[in-house]
């Protein structure tokens, strides 16, 4: 059964991932920008007045990708080595199945 695969990662992070799921022969992705937080809720960033801010909304990027469930452990290894830093942030991966993906030009179900 095909899986999809959602990872939430820093920003800065995004072309080191794509460049590693590339390398590793995803042939397709969906690539949002998106913000929120996590279990740390807000972080204190010292902004530009020398005064600290808290900060809840953080900037962060969304991988969508859906692939062959046997290709799920690599694909989800190559997230955690090209996006950790080991800090607060660093994102979750998400994996699900997909029960029908259909394309809409020829209307035909994919078989994955």
């Amino acid at each position: 059964m095909p899986k999809r695969i959602d990872a939430i990662v820093r920003i800065e992070k995004m072309n080191q991932v794509k460049e590693k799921l590339v390398s590793i022969g995803v042939g397709g992705m969906t690539i949002y920008q998106a913000t929120g937080w996590g279990k740390e809720r807000a972080v204190q960033l010292l902004g530009r007045t020398g005064k600290i801010m808290e900060v809840d909304l953080l900037p962060k990027v969304k991988f969508e990708i859906v692939a062959e469930d046997s290709k799920v452990n690599q694909i989800v290894n190559a997230i955690i080595e090209s996006a950790k830093t080991g800090s607060v942030g660093d994102g979750i991966i998400m994996v699900s199945n997909i029960d029908t993906c259909i394309n809409i030009r020829t209307e035909k179900e994919l078989e994955l």
